[in-house]
C-alpha cells in the first residue's frame, strides 16, 4: 500500500507545474479500501465524468477499473458536496488464492461495478475528498457478489 501512496505523491510532483493553476477537470490522488491505489478522475461535461483506477485488490491481487460517473449536485444542502452514481467494469487478478475450490493459485475476474459515492471539493484548494460503496457482481469465472469500496482524495488541474 505505501508503494501506492508514493507512486500518487510522484505523479502529483511530476504535475507541479499545473497544480499551481485552479482546479480543473482531470483528478489524481489516493483511494483506500477495495482496492487501495491510485485513482483518477476526467469530467467529461459538467454532471458526467469517467473514473478509475489500480491497486491491491482483495485475495493478494490487484484490481483494476473504470466507470461512469453522473453527478447530482444540490441533494444534499452542503456547498461542494455532490452525489453521484455510476456503472462500469472491474477486472480483479487473484493471486495466492487460499480458495481450496479452484485447481490454480493464479485467475482474473470480471465484474459489473455500480458505484454509488459521495465527493466534497474544497473551496480554496482543488482537492475532492470522497466515499464511496460499489456492490459488483463478478460474471466471470463464476458469478457472485461482492461489495467493494473506499474512502480517498484527489487533487483537480
Amino acid at each position: 500500500m505505501t508503494a501506492y501512496i508514493i507512486s500518487a505523491a510522484v505523479l502529483l510532483q511530476l504535475c507541479h507545474s499545473s497544480l499551481a493553476a485552479a482546479g480543473g477537470p482531470f483528478g489524481a490522488g489516493v483511494i483506500l479500501g477495495d482496492p487501495s491505489g491510485v485513482t483518477a478522475k476526467y469530467f467529461t461535461g459538467n454532471n458526467d465524468a469517467l473514473s478509475g483506477g489500480i491497486g491491491a485488490g482483495y485475495h493478494n491481487g490487484f484490481y483494476i477499473y473504470v466507470d461512469y460517473l453522473r453527478h447530482f449536485r444540490g441533494i444534499i444542502p452542503l456547498r461542494g458536496t455532490t452525489l453521484y452514481i455510476g456503472a462500469g467494469p472491474g477486472i480483479h487478478h487473484h493471486e495466492n488464492d487460499n480458495n481450496k475450490n479452484r485447481d490454480d493459485d493464479d485467475y482474473n475476474s470480471l465484474e459489473c461495478r455500480v458505484p454509488v459515492g459521495v465527493e466534497y471539493t474544497f473551496t480554496q484548494v482543488p482537492i475532492g475528498c470522497f466515499l464511496e460503496l460499489v456492490p459488483a457482481l463478478e460474471i466471470v469465472p463464476d458469478i457472485d457478489f461482492h461489495i467493494r469500496g473506499g474512502i480517498g482524495f484527489r487533487y483537480y488541474f
